[in-house]
C-alpha cells in the first residue's frame, strides 16, 4: 500500500484518502462474526438513543474506526480472483481521476508500478493456519459482550523493522559468528520494544473506556 501511494501526486490531495481507504477495503475483509456482533451492539446503542428501528445503513455509519480496529478482526481476501483483480479495478477507475482544478492523483504511470509490485501480492496474505489476533479482554456494550483484539499485523511496524533491520550490525567487517550475534540481539532489542509499546497502547485504550 505504501509502495503504491508513492505515485500519488501528494497525500493532501482530495482524492488521496479514498483512494487508500478504498485500496485497504480491496486487500483486507472484516470477519462476519465479529463485525456481525459490534453492529448488534451499536443497533442496541441507537435505540437506546431513541431510534427505535435504525436502518442498516444509520447502524453501519455509526461504528467508528477505532470500534472496527478493537472489536473486529480482518483478514487477506485472497491473491488472483479477488485482491490483484480488485486492486486492477481500483486503479482502472482512479487512473485518470483529477481534482477540481485538474490536478491528476496519480503523478506517475500506476500501471507500470503496479506491474512491479504485483508479484508481492502473495507475500502480503495472511500465513495459513496462523493467528494474527490476541483477545486481550473483553467489554459490555449496551449488553453485547465484545471482545477487544490485538493484531500483531502492522504495515508501519514492518516497514520500520526493515528500516532497522540494516542498522542492527554496526559494520562491514563483522565475521560471521558475530554478524549472527549482533543481529539476534537486535531482534531481541526490536521485539521487547514492540511488546512494551503494545502493552502502554493498551492501557491507555483501557483507560479511556473506563473513562
Amino acid at each position: 500500500m505504501r509502495r503504491l501511494s508513492r505515485v500519488c501526486t501528494s497525500e493532501s490531495h482530495p482524492i488521496y484518502g479514498k483512494f487508500m481507504a478504498s485500496l485497504s477495503d480491496v486487500i483486507f475483509e472484516w470477519d462476519e462474526a465479529d463485525y456481525s456482533r459490534l453492529c448488534d451492539a451499536k443497533r442496541s446503542y441507537l435505540k437506546q438513543q431513541g431510534i427505535s428501528q435504525p436502518s442498516v445503513r444509520a447502524v453501519k455509519k455509526a461504528i467508528t474506526k477505532d470500534e472496527l480496529s478493537r472489536h473486529c478482526r480482518k483478514k487477506t481476501r485472497g491473491v488472483e480472483l479477488t485482491t490483484i483483480q480488485l486492486i486492477e479495478e481500483l486503479l482502472l477507475k482512479l487512473g485518470t481521476a483529477t481534482d477540481s482544478v485538474g490536478v491528476p492523483l496519480f503523478n506517475e504511470d500506476m500501471t507500470t508500478i503496479w506491474e512491479e509490485q504485483k508479484k508481492h501480492v502473495p507475500c502480503i496474505q495472511d500465513p495459513p493456519g496462523m493467528c494474527l489476533y490476541t483477545i486481550t479482554g473483553y467489554i459490555m456494550k449496551v449488553g453485547v459482550r465484545l471482545p477487544v483484539y490485538r493484531c500483531s499485523r502492522g504495515t508501519t511496524s514492518l516497514e520500520s523493522f526493515h528500516l532497522h533491520l540494516a542498522r542492527f550490525i554496526p559494520g562491514t567487517s563483522a565475521s560471521d559468528v558475530h554478524f549472527q550475534a549482533y543481529l539476534l540481539e537486535g531482534l531481541s532489542r526490536w521485539n521487547q520494544a514492540r511488546e512494551r509499546a503494545a502493552v502502554q497502547q493498551q492501557q491507555c485504550k483501557d483507560l479511556r473506556t473506563k473513562i
